[in-house]
């Protein structure tokens, strides 16, 4: 990648969240570096060897069959949720959860309770990885300006 325009100044201390318009001009130069592609197709590439996005599928038809979703909508919803650690996590919590990974790599939450439904989880080597693709295309673009006060 090769940002045609001036590289994009940011403070060594910048606020959390990012200010609109440093967030705008960070998502403009990733657009126009076709940055933001790459990063979709890293982190769908982890997914789908980590066997994620079998898990979500296998996960989508389970709510369908078993009525706890009827529309689409509300199948996405306990999806996310689930995904974002919605659930109930702790060891020791009503229903016997237990958190493990997969062979995969992925982490997934399974239930031994009698219908032995699996919960998912984002799979942290896909966070990892997509961590490496998002700081590569922001190292193509940005300069962070020491912001410390000198003397």
């Amino acid at each position: 990648m090769n940002y045609t325009s001036e590289r994009i100044v940011v403070p060594s201390h910048t606020p959390k969240p990012l200010p609109n318009h440093l967030r705008t001009e960070l998502t403009s130069a990733l657009l126009s570096e076709s940055a933001i592609p790459t990063i979709q197709s890293a982190l769908s590439d982890e997914c789908r060897e980590a066997g994620w996005m079998d898990a979500l599928r296998q996960r989508a038809k389970q709510l369908i069959r078993n009525g706890n979703a009827v529309t689409w909508q509300e199948v996405v919803n306990k999806l996310a949720n689930e995904v974002k650690g919605g659930l109930d996590n702790r060891p020791n919590a009503p229903g016997g959860l237990r958190r493990g990974y997969t062979s995969e790599g992925s982490r997934s939450t399974v239930d031994q309770s009698a219908d032995k439904t699996v919960k998912i989880e984002f799979p942290e080597i896909a966070t990892e990885r997509g961590i490496k693709v998002v700081r590569n295309a922001l190292e193509n673009i940005v300069e962070v300006e020491n912001t410390e006060a000198q003397g």
